[in-house]
């Protein structure tokens, strides 16, 4: 990192760019502590205020994280799936709501995407991959649920599947996947949706799984992804209706 003249509108957002190509190209390891706020406005030439602003820009990233006391500091870490994902699914939510994203792309993306990770599903799963699929079915099963936390164990019940795969590299794509397109997807279809019937595809499909049965599961699959483009498209009707 060289200390250079900062455009003064854009000196925080400057800052942060350059701290996260040094932890991206590994100058800061994760687990590393960051020199401290003296020590980087004394680099970059800036204000301790500039500096603690970039800062809060890479923990919104979850690039960073703090830690109080005598050796805490800013500290490089590694983002979980999870938060990487969180950060994507608001940006999807916002395209279907503006309308640019339409339903029947959201369920061709699912189709093709989460179609992908059941053929490795079916080679890969271990009775924990699969007691933690039938966890998520078991609370899904749960009447006293809301819309809000039957989404959630929806979520939940896909994330497993994904976790059968044993492909690190998929899990990370399709977490963003699921947590983007699944909670939008039920969002849509609230009105219309039976939660019995997705309950029940659900049950079809960890059975399919269970016996490594590759057409079921698939079958299972495409089954949920029809219902709920069928679901869509009587919501709409509705809505049109009561307008």
């Amino acid at each position: 990192m060289s200390k250079k003249a900062l455009p003064r509108s854009s000196i925080s957002k400057e800052i942060a760019e350059q701290l996260r190509a040094a932890i991206v190209d590994g100058r800061f390891k994760i687990g590393e502590r960051l020199p401290t706020e003296d020590d980087l406005a004394q680099r970059f030439g800036v204000s301790r205020a500039s500096v603690r602003e970039a800062l809060k820009r890479l923990a919104a990233q979850n690039l960073i994280r703090a830690r109080r006391g005598p050796t805490g500091g800013n500290f490089v870490v590694q983002p979980s799936y999870e938060e990487l994902a969180e950060s994507l699914s608001g940006a999807a939510t916002l395209l279907v709501g503006l309308g640019a994203l339409g339903i029947d792309e959201i369920i061709e993306a699912r189709r093709s995407l989460q179609g992908s990770c059941l053929e490795l599903a079916v080679d890969n799963a271990s009775e924990d991959h699969l007691r933690d699929i039938e966890q998520a079915l078991a609370r899904q099963q749960d009447p006293a649920l809301s819309d809000e936390a039957f989404c959630q164990a929806d979520v939940a019940f896909h994330r497993a599947l994904v976790d059968a795969t044993g492909n690190g590299m998929l899990r990370f794509v399709m977490y963003t996947v699921i947590e983007a397109l699944i909670p939008v997807t039920n969002m849509i279809v609230t009105v219309a949706r039976e939660r019995s019937d997705i309950i029940a595809t659900h049950q079809r499909m960890l059975e399919a799984l269970q016996k490594r049965d590759r057409v079921a599961l698939r079958s299972a699959m495409d089954a949920l992804l029809d219902y709920l483009l069928a679901k869509f498209e009587q919501a709409s009707s509705m809505r049109i209706r009561e307008a």
